[in-house]
């Protein structure tokens, strides 16, 4: 199946309250474990100032358990769409178990021109993470870009996104699965997504001529990609 580009930012407010009012959590919570293991695994530890960044953290979803998980670190979430940052002040402000969000913070900014010196001119990012944005990117040199603009030779990286189907049979599939669990506006939106998302072939041809081979590309099951490491 051809890939088909998606708009890079969701702004229109059905979209965003869809997309914030959907439970999400068994994802995002696999997430937060994978990168906790991969952490544990290569013995590393984030500490007190240390400095955790969500690229496209939509409602703040994944940013809220970054900081729960890991309270001693700084956590920044990011995301291009100034309704999706609203909201996710909103939600912090609202943090559903009531544990104050202190070492949390949101910008408004697109990745393409996003700079280091624009999150902290204090610190290097120790873990940056990003949950379903690849595939809102048009192409991926502005994403590994940004990367390679904020990481230090220590930050580790750690992306996942949904993976492009082989076939529309297979993508219709698996938009049916969505609609039985999500509104109209969701699983057209997610329709999109696998559409706009890319393979695990393009993604490691991509980093080979790139020469970040220092990055690992792994298929999670049939539905998701997980990149991994040291830009």
């Amino acid at each position: 199946m051809e890939r088909i580009v998606e708009p890079e930012l969701m702004e229109r407010k059905d979209q965003v309250i869809s997309y914030a009012r959907a439970d999400f959590s068994e994802g995002e919570n696999n997430l937060i474990n994978q990168i906790n293991y991969y952490l544990i695994k290569n013995g590393i530890n984030l500490n007190k100032g240390e400095l955790i960044v969500d690229l496209g953290c939509g409602p703040g979803n994944i940013s809220e358990k970054l900081s729960k998980k890991w309270p001693k670190a700084s956590v920044i979430g990011i995301d291009g769409s100034k309704e999706m940052i609203r909201i996710a002040e909103l939600n912090k402000k609202t943090s559903s178990n009531r544990v104050p969000l202190k070492n949390l913070s949101y910008i408004c900014a697109d990745i393409k021109t996003l700079k280091l010196s624009e999150i902290s001119l204090e610190k290097n990012i120790s873990l940056l993470v990003s949950n379903s944005l690849i595939h809102h990117i048009s192409y991926l040199d502005d994403f590994f870009n940004c990367l390679e603009k904020l990481s230090s030779d220590q930050t580790i990286n750690f992306h996942k996104d949904l993976k492009r189907p082989n076939d529309e049979k297979l993508a219709l599939e698996l938009k049916e699965k969505c609609a039985a669990k999500h509104n109209d506006i969701l699983t057209n939106d997610y329709y999109a997504s696998l559409k706009a998302s890319y393979t695990l072939k393009e993604l490691k041809n991509f980093i080979f001529k790139s020469k970040l081979t220092s990055l690992e590309v792994f298929e999670e099951g049939d539905q998701y990609l997980v990149i991994y490491g040291k830009v």
